[in-house]
């Protein structure tokens, strides 16, 4: 039975933590085996062709697998959320304004990133009819939340999009886990659309009840303090919730289909 990890927080880091993940999960799982993707494109690829039985899934790999028939059954829990936004950040005192996009520089996380890209460039599509890449005078990605952050600090860019927590948690942004220092050059000038969060998922030809040992055995993770420890490092997560089927994002599904329709026109 084939468990698949993403790359992240990164490749080594998922490498470095899978052995300590397949420990666990073998107290209660036969032959149980925990592989990290090389990529998210690999990662979607191989849960959508039932080449493992569950992966941990990040929202828009998630919404790809339910786009394909498959479904997200566990979802990471963060402050009793299992939902988040993305914010828009600029400089203190700055008067963004995005119809002037081919004046601006945007510093943007990674493509995959659904806080630090996906979910801005949505709300810039559907909002604004502004491409997140084309419709500015510059956009680059550069890796991480703080860079981003830095880049607008610095003025080398004007925006990027952070993590938010929803409107009806406790207010929290990627702002409150910086230096206080770098968090006074920086305001919050908007949000996106939700997303839901990161889980597990299983493909479309995935029988229920041969997924359900390993599906049981993820659910009790938080159970034990080294099954918290391992979520907390691995996951970024408090722990995860089984919840009735609901897409991950409508919008992150939109994307893809207009990425699928862009690449069948080019071809």
């Amino acid at each position: 039975m084939r468990f698949l990890l993403p790359p992240s927080p990164s490749l080594d880091i998922a490498k470095a933590h899978a052995p300590t993940l397949r420990a666990l999960l073998a107290a209660r799982v036969k032959d149980i085996v925990v592989d990290v993707a090389a990529d998210y494109g690999a990662l979607g690829d191989d849960v959508v062709a039932g080449r493992c039985v569950a992966a941990w899934v990040p929202p828009i790999v998630g919404a790809r697998v339910e786009m394909a028939g498959g479904r997200v059954v566990l979802r990471a829990l963060r402050q009793g959320q299992t939902a988040y936004r993305a914010a828009i950040v600029c400089r203190q005192g700055f008067a963004l304004d995005v119809k002037q996009a081919s004046q601006l520089t945007a510093a943007w996380v990674d493509e995959d990133s659904a806080a630090g890209y996906l979910l801005a460039r949505s709300w810039l599509m559907g909002n604004h009819h502004i491409d997140a890449i084309t419709g500015f005078r510059a956009a680059f990605f550069v890796g991480g939340y703080v860079q981003a952050l830095e880049a607008v600090a610095s003025g080398k860019a004007d925006l990027t999009s952070v993590f938010a927590s929803v409107a009806a948690a406790m207010p929290r942004t990627t702002l409150d886990e910086v230096d206080p220092a770098l968090r006074a050059k920086l305001a919050v000038v908007g949000y996106t659309g939700d997303t839901r969060s990161d889980g597990v998922a299983i493909g479309q030809g995935i029988d229920d009840g041969a997924a359900r040992p390993l599906i049981d055995a993820l659910a009790a993770l938080s159970s034990s303090a080294e099954g918290q420890a391992i979520l907390s490092s691995l996951m970024q997560a408090d722990g995860l919730r089984r919840e009735a089927p609901k897409p991950t994002s409508t919008s992150l599904q939109a994307l893809l289909m207009a990425e699928a329709h862009r690449l069948r026109a080019g071809s």
